[in-house]
């Protein structure tokens, strides 16, 4: 996504949330989210096989009746 792309993104989910949009607030969140993205796709290039690191399975505490 480009830098406006960012922006307009940022812009239109706020407004669609209720969220405050104010330049400075929209600029620090698209930065965000741009150093976020930049991680992510770091993280998406290393080789890792899928059974190297096993997620935790979720299994809810039964409720007491």
């Amino acid at each position: 996504m480009t830098d406006e792309q960012v922006l307009q993104f940022v812009q239109i989910s706020a407004h669609a949330l209720g969220l405050p949009a104010d330049t400075e607030r929209v600029s620090r969140v698209a930065a965000h989210f741009q150093r976020t993205a930049a991680m992510a796709q770091q993280l998406d290039q290393v080789d890792c096989p899928a059974d190297l690191e096993i997620a935790e399975i979720y299994c809810p505490k039964p409720i007491a009746s």
